[in-house]
């Protein structure tokens, strides 16, 4: 003879709930797979670097194939051309000392970071900044 169990059976009903839920799921991935929405082609935005940036590595390219010319090229035309053109601009209007340091920081600047054989990725920028305060002094001069 068998005993026929009334008992309550948890497992059997927590294991037929799991495989319940577990049914649910994959209709509803079913669903989402097979009606597939309007679909967009991603496209990535392309990150330009800015012109800075471009510049410093630019200049860092140039130390590889170009250092000699670029230490060859600052030095003579800061201390042949921008130099005594910048002096003889400030003399002839007045000799401010002001401008002569001003015009004297900005060829030590270049001249001092050739010498120290630094690179171009920075003797590059300092010999534009030397430039920048020449032609500045200039036009400072002509004010004063």
């Amino acid at each position: 003879m068998t005993k026929i169990n009334n008992k309550f059976d948890a497992g059997h009903i927590f294991s037929c709930l799991i495989f319940q839920n577990l049914c649910n799921k994959i209709k509803c991935m079913e669903y989402i797979i097979a009606h597939r929405g309007e679909t967009h082609q991603y496209t990535p935005l392309l990150r330009r670097d800015s012109a800075i940036t471009r510049f410093f590595k630019w200049a860092e390219a140039q130390d590889y194939d170009h250092h000699v010319g670029w230490v060859g090229i600052t030095v003579t035309a800061m201390s042949a051309v921008f130099f005594p053109l910048t002096m003889a601009v400030i003399l002839l209007n007045g000799a401010s000392f002001g401008l002569i340091v001003a015009a004297m920081a900005a060829l030590v600047l270049v001249v001092v970071t050739n010498l120290s054989a630094l690179p171009t990725k920075y003797t590059i920028p300092f010999f534009l900044l030397g430039v920048l305060v020449d032609l500045t002094a200039i036009v400072v001069s002509f004010l004063i």
